[in-house]
């Protein structure tokens, strides 16, 4: 959003202007369409994975547990869309009082803390899924270090927040307030382009090089392993399969993470080391691009429908009042139940109605043909 000031359509110190954000009315209705669209599919898709986690017990495994931890991290980017959302019309305006500077602190950093939380996650569950098959005879994520590991992905996710929170003020000037971080950097000692840097190594792309490891190890295994024990064909054919599925979707999450916030890391880098460059880029570009990134919250639930018939079950029973897995497991005995007594019924009378058949041929020869006096 800074491109703006720097550019000269905007001008961030002059904060007594009573001017909104500079934005062309297209790119507002535009941005704002696809805000409320984003808002409403994250918000209801990932309060969803939830709680088809915390609720469905035969969904409450490692990888789902951390997956349900990514939805929380998505759930944090989601409720910070309206705050900056609001950055087209009234730019950085703000409020006073307590809660205005522990907002500004909050939202205005919650970007980067949604960005650290799900890429230490995709992390986490990709070494899940790699051990689950490099080691398939033995259990590592047992529920105390996936505990432990969610620990520390929020830990982790919290130091990389605070620098951002501490440069993040709510600044009056003339009964305006503005929230913005421009000068905090300065005041708290801190170097933004240190930030970015750590944040875009450390957040971004170290984590995908573990996690492209990780899967490229997983998947060579997984093509070449058989399983062990003593299972046939079709039942070795079917958990390849299931466990194939599993990673393909697992994969696919991680490209789309990457390529939804790969344009917003590339604009950062250019802002903060070729500043040339930033101030001729269009401004609709700036402004635009980063929408991708936020975006990404809300395309995770939709990758889990698709690839999951687990996810895409649950998801169908809690919106559209679907069977639960209880009662399709109930009318698949009830089934079964009915229709082994139809069988026992019909050999039963079979069975009776083959001496009945006799005596009734015999009464009939008897009349044709009646004994002698």
């Amino acid at each position: 959003m800074e491109r703006m000031n720097e550019s000269g359509t905007a001008n961030v110190s002059d904060v007594t202007s009573p001017t909104p954000f500079p934005v062309t009315p297209n790119i507002q209705i535009g941005v704002t369409i696809f805000a409320v669209v984003i808002f409403i599919v994250a918000l209801i898709g990932n309060s969803v994975v939830l709680h088809i986690v915390c609720t469905v017990n035969h969904m409450r495994n490692s990888t789902n547990t951390l997956i349900a931890n990514m939805a929380i991290a998505d759930l944090l980017m989601t409720i910070d869309i309206p705050y900056i959302l609001k950055w087209f019309y009234v730019f950085d305006r703000w409020f006073g009082t307590f809660m205005g500077d522990i907002l500004c602190s909050f939202l205005h950093s919650a970007q980067a803390g949604s960005l650290a939380a799900s890429t230490f996650s995709l992390v986490a569950i990709s070494l899940d899924r790699s051990f689950a098959i490099l080691f398939p005879m033995k259990t590592i994520m047992t529920r105390n270090v996936v505990r432990f590991t969610i620990a520390m992905i929020w830990l982790c996710t919290l130091a990389i927040t605070i620098p951002a929170m501490m440069a993040s003020k709510n600044i009056e000037k003339n009964g305006i307030y503005v929230c913005k971080d421009s000068h905090g950097w300065e005041k708290e000692n801190l170097s933004k382009i240190t930030y970015i840097t750590v944040l875009l190594l450390f957040g971004y792309a170290v984590p995908l090089m573990i996690i492209g490891v990780s899967y490229c190890l997983a998947g060579l295994r997984l093509w070449r392993r058989k399983l062990p024990g003593h299972r046939d064909l079709v039942s070795n054919k079917k958990v390849q399969s299931t466990s194939r599925r599993a990673t393909a979707m697992l994969i696919t999450v991680v490209i789309v993470f990457a390529l939804s916030w790969l344009p917003w890391q590339a604009i950062e880098v250019i802002k903060n080391y070729n500043k040339k460059l930033y101030k001729v880029m269009p401004a609709e570009i700036t402004m635009v691009t980063p929408w991708l990134g936020y975006a990404n919250s809300a395309i995770n639930p939709i990758l889990y429908v698709i690839f999951s018939e687990n996810y895409r079950q649950e998801f169908y029973r809690i919106l559209c009042r679907g069977p639960s897995r209880k009662d399709r497991y109930r009318k698949t005995i009830i089934s079964r139940s009915t229709t082994r007594t139809t069988r026992t019924s019909r050999t039963s009378s079979l069975v009776a109605s083959i001496p009945m058949q006799k005596l009734t041929d015999e009464a009939n020869h008897n009349q044709d043909c009646p004994e002698s006096p």
